[in-house]
């Protein structure tokens, strides 16, 4: 199976999402300097401008190609011998994806965006190949990611 899809689900932010931003970057940063904690201070502005780097990134546009040997996304192979389990979710139109657990140390989730992709059929097809994780639910740094627009 194979279909295209975006990295990631960018949102749109408005003025206000990077007003919000600023003052509550400013809160903190500014009560550590009360404080005299410079080094956490200094760590929250780091933080800011990363948050505000990504926030104005768009995501690029992948092909996303699952075989019985490999899944594959853009330039990254990993064999179905290192995926453990997988697991959709599937509530549109906030949510629709397929997870893959691997054996990886870090990143051990990966998620894939189900864009113009029939999840029943996507199914079936890994059922196949891997076993399904039934009662898996999104994070809850997905959900707050999704709830703040980021």
């Amino acid at each position: 199976m194979s279909w295209q899809a975006p990295e990631f689900i960018h949102y749109p932010k408005g003025l206000g999402w990077f007003i919000g931003l600023g003052l509550v970057a400013a809160g903190f940063i500014g009560f550590f300097l009360w404080k005299k904690d410079f080094l956490t201070a200094t760590l929250f502005f780091l933080l800011a401008v990363v948050i505000f780097y990504y926030s104005r990134k768009t995501p690029r546009v992948l092909t996303v190609k699952i075989t019985g040997s490999a899944v594959e996304w853009g330039q990254v192979r990993v064999p179905m011998q290192q995926i453990k389990k997988f697991w959709i979710i599937y509530e549109p139109p906030a949510v629709k994806t397929v997870n893959f657990e691997t054996a990886a140390y870090l990143n051990r989730v990966m998620t894939l965006q189900l864009v113009g992709t029939d999840p029943v059929k996507l199914r079936q097809f890994l059922l196949q190949y891997l076993p399904e994780q039934l009662d898996q639910e999104e994070d809850i740094s997905q959900r707050l990611a999704r709830k703040l627009r980021f």
